[in-house]
């Protein structure tokens, strides 16, 4: 698969970011993990990804590293 553009969106009252790949259509999200979401087109390929409480898991990210 090929993405040659990528639109991201963060919602700070909501805390999630979102990506959206090209101008695909999303018809279904799958879970992959807790809050991390696969946005499918039509034809099962990636369109999007949803992330929940992204500030959050980044902070929590940095405090395991040592940041």
């Amino acid at each position: 698969m090929r993405i040659s553009g990528a639109y991201i969106h963060y919602d700070e009252e909501g805390d999630m970011l979102y990506v959206h790949f090209e101008d695909r259509e999303a018809v279904e999200g799958v879970e992959i993990a807790e809050g991390i979401i696969v946005d499918l087109d039509r034809d099962g390929e990636p369109a999007g990804l949803t992330i929940t409480s992204f500030k959050t898991r980044l902070s929590e990210a940095k405090q395991k590293q040592g940041c």
